[in-house]
């Protein structure tokens, strides 16, 4: 019996559990002083839990944990003493689906909704990303000195079969089951600043989540601006559990990345030249292209390439046809 795997499941039912419960609690900053501890409890558990553990498992039961622990944490900012879900509606929130909206489950189970169009969209994205996978293996293989072409292929390819693929397939059966959901990964290539490939296009959940918790409690009391740089400061740590923290390596970087970012966006709403830029209707996109690529090395640094995302191509390239690459 894998120890490890018992006493991750234990500890992930225990947080199901008291996120339930968190939000019927009267008292708002009791609720949240709780689920932010259990939050910093969780991350410290499961990486230490599965310190001998590859990278990549280290990196799936952080990543788990931590999601779930986010989503307590949600219910708390949405539900104060006065929870909105059932317990089967918010198992189905917290383990069913990488959004970050429970209201959209009050209704669950309901009368199917439109979704075959999903099912179209996950099925060809995964089809693409399959094909950057193969593409970056015969890169590394043929082209030792286009490391960074063959990193690109492989996070395009991973991205394209998780975040435009997977979620599609898994929003596609929760519409099946009357819930509301929508695309996660909206036309990111569509976005002409960073403000908007954040806020409305990449991740939708995170950035849902990051404004709930954190920015709109902070707006008020220190301002729009530093709630803006501190929901980036937030999302730069959560990078760092999930990124640095399974391979144990690669610590500051990705906080690093996010907190360029924060500071850009901030640029972009009060420096005239940058303004100018983003209103351009070519160069805007080039602006927002360069921002997001020219850093990457800072936020999947080379370990965290090495030792999960290329095990993991490796893995979901097993179970298919070996093409000779």
């Amino acid at each position: 019996m894998d120890i490890t795997l018992v006493c991750l499941v234990a500890f992930g039912l225990s947080l199901l559990l008291i996120g339930y419960f968190l939000p019927f609690l009267k008292n708002k900053t009791t609720a949240r002083i709780i689920v932010w501890s259990l939050g910093i409890i969780t991350v410290f558990f499961s990486a230490g839990i599965t310190a001998e553990e590859s990278a990549l498992y280290r990196m799936i039961a952080i990543v788990s944990l931590q999601l779930l622990s986010m989503k307590a944490v949600v219910m708390v900012e949405t539900y104060s003493g006065n929870m909105g879900l059932t317990f089967i509606q918010w198992c189905a929130f917290s383990l069913g689906w990488f959004g970050m909206r429970p209201v959209l489950f009050e209704k669950f189970p309901s009368p199917p909704l439109p979704y075959i169009s999903f099912i179209v969209t996950g099925i060809s994205r995964i089809a693409v990303g399959i094909v950057l996978l193969y593409i970056s293996v015969y890169i590394e293989r043929n082209f030792i000195n286009l490391y960074y072409a063959s990193a690109l292929a492989l996070l395009v390819g991973l991205s394209m079969i998780l975040h435009f693929g997977i979620l599609n397939l898994s929003a596609a059966s929760w519409r099946l089951s009357g819930v509301d959901v929508k695309e996660l990964f909206r036309s990111p290539y569509k976005a002409s600043s960073l403000k908007e490939f954040w806020g409305k296009r990449w991740n939708i959940a995170f950035s849902e989540m990051t404004s709930l918790i954190i920015y709109r409690p902070l707006k008020n009391s220190i301002g729009p601006t530093p709630a803006m740089l501190a929901a980036f400061l937030l999302s730069g740590i959560l990078h760092e559990i999930a990124i640095s923290f399974p391979v144990n390596a690669g610590f500051g970087l990705p906080l690093l990345y996010f907190v360029i970012h924060g500071i850009v966006m901030y640029a972009e709403g009060e420096i005239p030249f940058v303004k100018r830029i983003i209103g351009h209707r070519i160069l805007s996109h080039v602006w927002v292209m360069l921002w997001l690529i020219l850093p990457m090395p800072l936020l999947f640094h080379a370990q965290f390439i090495k030792y999960v995302l290329v095990p993991c191509r490796d893995a979901i390239l097993s179970l298919l046809p070996s093409l000779g690459v």
